[in-house]
């Protein structure tokens, strides 16, 4: 039968009913990585499942963890960023870059940086013990607990106790996160709801001893949550104020979990292991409250007078206080500071400024203070191992590695080339130190350098989880 539909006779190899013979005539050259049904794969074609030859044998880096080791070997070298300021801070004062409330503010930490020989020692001391949130006797003994016991619930309740002591002695704080937050919401909603928000923060007892949540967890997930809830609902808002409850769910999380009368609970469970009566006896819950009223808890959250000027200025130049020019400075100082409280950074870490004899320095070190966990295994040395970087003003700077035990002692330090010539007394200056302090120095290296310059290369532990179940959220 005569096609009529055609207008002219088709030439040959035009014709539509070819394409039915080859169906793959009709994606063209230009499609790459051509759809393959038996198989699941991304828009380019790659499955990184490892189900290819190429990755079959491959690890695969892309976890928070491997993010986590990737930042600290790229992070900007903190006593470099902060010799840039601490060294020339009183001319950033006096070069008229920043407000004159900012210039005091600025200008009262550095004076806090200034102390006498004598200080040295007992400043160091309370900078390391405000940043072990967990110290003193319980949690010595709770250490004990969980390095005895094989019982997973035992560690489990362990950790849950520690949790919410963690959220009770820190109540006050995140009390003052919620208000802040929910404060900040009140430039995102109209008017209305904005008084609805004044009048409930009014309600919140900002004064509420650490523990005594309940009244204002009542009024937070009763009236606040509801409320806001409510104006997300009818306005379809998917911003920043969303975004900003999310948050404000988490803070009531934890300081609800703060509660004084579950954190007895918690211990009291605790009591029914016989892993942890081992350790502490037959103490009673009762007894254990008792404990609690004579807890400092500022000093148990980690409240430190001199943290506390040293983050306004760091809060102060990242929000341009000290002119645009350093803000970036300060957001790399910043990066690097979270950073090193990562909860993948199993170290401690301090850094400080010193402003002594007329003579400024900047310090930062990464201390194990249980290296291999040795402090806890019966009949096992405990080793510390110390990582420090110094700089000093027209010096330049230093680099210490200790590994300190109880039968031997192993001191590095790496200087500047331009001092070569002062190598002796440097090491006579090193021994006359630890001599006057009842340290021993058993093995006393210096070299000419640069010598490391990330603690991934002192400390291999930081790496140890990269043979862990590789997780990614």
């Amino acid at each position: 039968m005569a096609d009529i539909l055609k207008v002219t006779t088709p030439m040959s190899g035009y014709d539509n009913s070819s394409i039915k013979n080859n169906p793959q005539a009709g994606q063209g050259v230009q499609i790459q990585n051509p759809v393959d049904p038996s198989k699941v794969t991304r828009g380019d074609n790659r499955t990184d499942s490892g189900g290819s030859k190429e990755q079959q044998l491959a690890f695969q880096y892309g976890s928070n963890f491997g993010t986590f080791l990737n930042s600290i070997k790229n992070m900007p070298d903190l006593s470099k960023i902060f010799t840039d300021i601490f060294f020339q801070g009183e001319d950033v004062l006096t070069g008229g870059v920043m407000g004159e409330e900012a210039a005091k503010q600025i200008a009262s930490f550095f004076q806090a940086a200034q102390m006498k020989d004598e200080e040295i020692l007992g400043f160091i001391k309370d900078q390391a013990e405000s940043s072990v949130r967990f110290n003193g006797g319980i949690f010595e003994q709770l250490r004990h607990v969980m390095s005895d016991t094989n019982s997973v619930d035992l560690k489990t309740d362990v950790l849950n106790f520690i949790r919410k002591f963690n959220d009770m002695s820190s109540g006050k704080h995140i009390l003052h996160d919620i208000f802040n937050n929910v404060d900040g919401m009140k430039a995102y909603v109209f008017k209305q709801t904005a008084d609805q928000i004044e009048n409930l923060l009014n309600a919140l007892n900002l004064s509420a001893s650490a523990g005594d949540t309940s009244s204002n967890a009542v009024l937070l997930k009763e009236k606040l949550l509801p409320m806001l809830g409510k104006y997300v609902a009818q306005n379809h808002e998917m911003g920043t104020f969303r975004d900003k409850i999310s948050l404000l769910t988490v803070l009531i999380s934890r300081y609800e979990n703060g509660n004084r009368e579950d954190v007895l609970q918690a211990f009291s469970k605790l009591t029914g292991y016989q892993g942890f009566r081992k350790h502490f006896g037959n103490t009673s819950m009762e007894e254990f409250g008792e404990l609690l009223e004579q807890v400092d808890m500022e000093q148990a959250a980690g409240k430190n007078e001199w943290a506390d000027k040293f983050i306004d200025f760091v809060s102060m130049g990242a929000n341009g206080d000290t002119g645009l020019e350093n803000k970036q400075m300060f957001l790399n100082l910043l990066h690097n500071m979270v950073l090193n409280e990562s909860v993948y950074m199993p170290l401690l870490h301090l850094a400080f400024p010193i402003h002594i004899g007329g003579k400024k320095l900047f310090s930062e070190m990464w201390i194990d203070p249980d290296e291999e966990g040795s402090s806890t295994q019966a009949g096992v040395e405990r080793r510390v191992r110390i990582f420090a970087k110094f700089d000093i003003k027209d010096l330049g700077q230093f680099k210490l590695l200790m590994l300190y035990g109880e039968s031997n002692s192993v001191l590095q330090i790496y200087y500047p080339e331009k001092i070569t010539k002062s190598e002796s007394n440097i090491q006579k200056g090193i021994k006359s130190i630890m001599e006057k302090y009842h340290f021993r120095s058993d093995n006393i290296f210096l070299y000419a350098g640069e010598g490391p310059t990330s603690p991934l290369t002192v400390f291999p532990k930081i790496q140890e989880r990269r043979n862990s179940v590789d997780v990614t959220i």
